[in-house]
């Protein structure tokens, strides 16, 4: 699940900078991934799909938001990303950021991922010596997941 938790990562984070999949045709999608997807989210558009090492994945359109998820084969739902305003961040997170983080230029977006019921941040914090992409917990603790210099 480690493997599948990256490969949400990655594919939020790349979602994070306007990269959409190649459309994918339904087709591509067994019939009960395509069955739970249409029942947990009645009204998405603009639906594309891709699939990676045994998982799908649906990157779609919903309430305004732009949305990804991730379904194994038998048409689970395994995880969610969608990208929010730094605004939008619960209190516990954006207070946490202001304390530790104060010297910091923070992203105007963040990538919310929902995983095995646990949500966490993917926040940008820049100064003038190094980037840093910060992984949030709802409760308001932050790791660095990557550092790199100016």
């Amino acid at each position: 699940m480690k493997r599948l938790q990256k490969i949400l990562v990655a594919t939020a984070l790349l979602f994070a900078t306007s990269a959409f999949a190649t459309a994918g045709g339904p087709e591509k999608v067994a019939p009960l991934v395509k069955a739970a997807f249409e029942k947990n989210f009645n009204g998405a558009v603009n639906v594309n799909w891709e699939k990676a090492e045994g998982y799908y994945f649906a990157f779609f359109r919903l309430n305004e938001k732009e949305v990804t998820v991730a379904y194994n084969e038998n048409g689970e739902l395994l995880g969610t990303s969608q990208v929010i305003a730094t605004a939008q961040l619960p209190l516990n997170v954006s207070l946490s950021l202001a304390d530790k983080y104060a010297d910091y230029t923070l992203a105007k977006t963040v990538t919310e991922l929902t995983y095995q019921g646990q949500t966490s941040y993917y926040v940008f914090a820049e100064n003038n010596k190094q980037i840093l992409k910060l992984k949030c917990s709802t409760s308001g603790d932050i790791s660095v997941e990557n550092k790199t210099k100016k």
